[in-house]
Order: C-alpha cells, then sequence, then structure tokens
C-alpha cells in the first residue's frame, strides 16, 4: 500500500476565491438594504410631507365638516375648491376624496364621483383607521379597481392615502387619495441607488484588495519561513557530517604525517623535499579539520578582523598549480594596502576557495580568471569573473541551496557554505551568470577600518 501524500495547502488560492464570495455576497446584500431603505425613507418623508400639506389646507378650509353633508349641493362647492388645491400641486396626476363608506364624493376625473368600490384595498383601510399609507407600483398589472381607469401611458407611480379628520371631534370623516409622478424624486431615489452600488463595489475592491496583499505577504513570509526551516534541517545534518568527517580524518592524517616524517629522515634530498611539501600540506589540512570542528560546534566570532587580500591570496597560491595545469590565467587587481573585513580568516578562506574551485572546475580547457575588488562606502565589493561554461538560468536559482548540484562528484555544500560564511560576516554573495559566457561571484563585505 503507497504512503498516502499530502497536497500542499495554497493559502493565497483558497483565501482568494473565499474572499472574493464573502466581499461580494456581503457588498450586494448591504448595497441592496441600503437602497431599499433610500428608497423608502425618501418616498416615507414625500409622502408626510404632502399628507401635512393636504390637511393644513383642510383645516384651513374647514372641509372635514362636508365630508358627512348629505346634500350634494351643499358639499361640491368646498369640495371642489379644496380638491382644486390638491389636484394642482406639484406631480399629482390624479386626486380622489373618499367617504367612510369608500364611496368617492370628488375627483378630477367626473367619471369616478360616486362610485363605491368593496374590493380589498389595505392602504384605504389604514387611512379609515387614522394612519398615513403609501403605496409605488406599476399599473401594468393592476390589483384594483380604480388602477384600471388610470392613465394607461403611467408606468409606476406613488399612491398617498391621507386620512382627514373632523375638526370638532378629530374622528377620521374621510381619506384623501392622491396618485403622483414625483419624476424628480425617483430620479433622486435613482441616483442614490447607483451612488450606494458605486459605493459599495469601490468599498468592495478596496477591502478584497488590501486583505488581498495582506494576505500575499503572509504567504510569502510562511513560505520564506518553511524555505528556512528546510534549509536549517538541511545545515543540521552538514554539521553532523562535518563533525563525523573531521573526527575520522585526523587520525590517517597523523599517519601520514608520521609517514613523511620517517621518509624525510632516511630518504634522499629530492624526495625529502616532497616530505616537506607534504608534511605541510598535511599540518595545514589538520589545522583545516580542526577548526572546522570547532566550528562545527560553535560558529567563529563574525566580529573578527580579517585583511581580505591576503586570505585571497593564500587562497590563490593553493590553487596555483591547478590554474597552471589546466592553463588558466589569473589577473589580479587589488587595492593596497589590503582592507580589513569582519569576520573568521580561516572560514573567509574556505569561501573563498569554493569560489575559486567552481571558477576552475568551469574552464577545464583553459580560460580566464580575473579578480578584482574595491571599497563602496562601508563595504569591500571583490569580484571573481570567469570565462567558462556558465550556468543555465534553471540551474542558477538553486545553486546556493545545501545539498543540491549536477555534479558528479559534488556534494552541493560548497556554495551553499561559502554563502552561509559571508552572511555570518554580515556581508552578501551574489552569483550572476550567462550559459557559455562564463560566470561572476560578487562578493560584498563590511569593512572594519
Amino acid at each position: 500500500m503507497e504512503p498516502m501524500t499530502l497536497k500542499p495547502y495554497n493559502l493565497l488560492r483558497s483565501f482568494s476565491i473565499l474572499s472574493l464570495l464573502s466581499i461580494v455576497a456581503i457588498s450586494a446584500i448591504s448595497a441592496t438594504l441600503l437602497a431599499r431603505f433610500l428608497r423608502e425613507n425618501l418616498l416615507q418623508r414625500d409622502a408626510v410631507v404632502t399628507m401635512q400639506f393636504v390637511q393644513s389646507i383642510a383645516q384651513a378650509q374647514n372641509t372635514g365638516i362636508y365630508f358627512a353633508e348629505r346634500d350634494d349641493a351643499k358639499r361640491k362647492g368646498p369640495l371642489t375648491d379644496f380638491l382644486t388645491r390638491i389636484a394642482h400641486m406639484p406631480d399629482v396626476v390624479r386626486a380622489n376624496v373618499y367617504s367612510r363608506q369608500r364611496t368617492i364624493l370628488w375627483s378630477n376625473e367626473e367619471h369616478l364621483i360616486g362610485k363605491h368600490f368593496t374590493d380589498d384595498n389595505p392602504e384605504l383601510d389604514r387611512a379609515l383607521a387614522g394612519e398615513l399609507a403609501l403605496e409605488t407600483g406599476q399599473v401594468k398589472h393592476p390589483v384594483k379597481t380604480e388602477h384600471i381607469l388610470f392613465a394607461p401611458e403611467v408606468d409606476e407611480f406613488v399612491e398617498n392615502y391621507i386620512p382627514i379628520r373632523d375638526p370638532r371631534g378629530g374622528a377620521v370623516v374621510g381619506v384623501v387619495e392622491i396618485y403622483k409622478l414625483p419624476r424628480v424624486l425617483m430620479q433622486t431615489i435613482a441616483k442614490g441607488n447607483r451612488l450606494v452600488w458605486l459605493s459599495a463595489l469601490l468599498g468592495g475592491l478596496f477591502l478584497y484588495g488590501a486583505l488581498f496583499w495582506i494576505v500575499r505577504r503572509a504567504s510569502l513570509t510562511i513560505q520564506r519561513q518553511q524555505q528556512a526551516l528546510v534549509e536549517a534541517e538541511k545545515w543540521a545534518v552538514i554539521g553532523e557530517l562535518t563533525a563525523a568527517v573531521a573526527h575520522s580524518l585526523r587520525n590517517p592524517l597523523a599517519v601520514i604525517r608520521s609517514s613523511a616524517e620517517l621518509a624525510q629522515e632516511e630518504g634522499r634530498a629530492p624526495v625529502g623535499e616532497y616530505m616537506a611539501e607534504i608534511i605541510a600540506r598535511v599540518d595545514h589540512l589538520e589545522k583545516w579539520v580542526r577548526e572546522l570542528l570547532i566550528y562545527s560546534y560553535q560558529p567563529g566570532d563574525a566580529q573578527q578582523m580579517t585583511p581580505v587580500t591576503e586570505v585571497l591570496r593564500n587562497s590563490l597560491d593553493s590553487f596555483a598549480r591547478r590554474a597552471q595545469s589546466q592553463a588558466v590565467t589569473v589577473d589580479v587587481a587589488l587595492p593596497e594596502p589590503s582592507p580589513w573585513v569582519r569576520g573568521d580568516p580561516n572560514l573567509l578562506a574556505q569561501a573563498l576557495n569554493s569560489l575559486i574551485a567552481n571558477a576552475l572546475e568551469a574552464m577545464p580547457n583553459g580560460g580566464r580568471l580575473r579578480i578584482s575588488g574595491e571599497r563602496r562606502g562601508a563595504l569591500f565589493a571583490l569580484q571573481l569573473s570567469d570565462t567558462g561554461v556558465g550556468i543555465p538560468p534553471e540551474k542558477l536559482v538553486e545553486v546556493f541551496k545545501p545539498l543540491i548540484t549536477d555534479k558528479r562528484n559534488g556534494l552541493g555544500v560548497g556554495l551553499a557554505l561559502a554563502r552561509r560564511i559571508v552572511q555570518r560576516c554580515g556581508g552578501q554573495l551574489e552569483l550572476r551568470s550567462q550559459q557559455g559566457r562564463g560566470a561572476t561571484a560578487l562578493l560584498q563585505l563590511p569593512m572594519t577600518r
């Protein structure tokens, strides 16, 4: 049975989809509620103003007493004057006056006078109970008898039912029904609706953009932290391997040195010279292994001061024979006196050795290695450029990752360790390359003086 593999959770994709749906839903609901609230309140406010105006006219003309008048001749004059004033109000297209028996006592359309409506009309019932009633709608689908008689070209109207009270007792004696086409009011409502929806759209976009930016930064931070954890685990393995290798090398080196000393004492002059070289190299290697062993448990002091050009020249001396055998020309242009940089000299030597070794490996059939340095403010910039085969772009992004290499005998540690050493010194190491045109390593190290 194969082990189950979990797919990595894509935080940014999940957030972008869910947050977009949530913000769209919330914005749409909020805009709908706000638009409805705006419409209802503006219409209600217009109805209240209309009611106050109509009731003030009725009170001024003492119209309420004529609703109960049975004589049409006595009732016609006052109601006609009252209704004429109302019919000339802005946006009014029809005005009807109802008695308590739901009979139209007067209308600006004479064919409606005297008609009695018995169909269900909740707005008229509310007005007869003393409340202001409001209705909006279209006449394309009439639900009331009087709507059928309404002008057919009207698409939308506002209908107000205004109670009229008897000035003597305050009881409701009739209802004034007003049909209005408040075009300015409707335009204002439409403009307000557009503003509400536009605000909801812009607010939703701004909120989504801000949250997306925050989550994107958080996602990138998490990814970097995950990469740092993976790299830390790799470096922990490298540290354990370093300690094991260092412990294992010290005994064979001691044997080699002892054997070389015996051969030097018993051998002839040329052999003695070779043995002296072997002893010197073994001592140097043993010292390096000892320091590496110490460093694997306790990193070196990054506050040390190191003459960088001297360390570089020593590294070049150790690769002189190899460069000569490969027909590689080394050009060095370094400032004098040597700048002092921050860092452990042995660790800096290890970093430079890795860079020089890589440059020589890239030029097996000869070439040129140019090394230059200059002061840049508080930094010393050291540049190593070769004319080798270069690095493909897809490989360049992984050269500093530990334990990743395409070399047959490589471990994928050299450049990773070099960059780690430079960063511990407070500097930076960059590698630039074009395939077939060589590579350039740029070290920037903080100077101490």
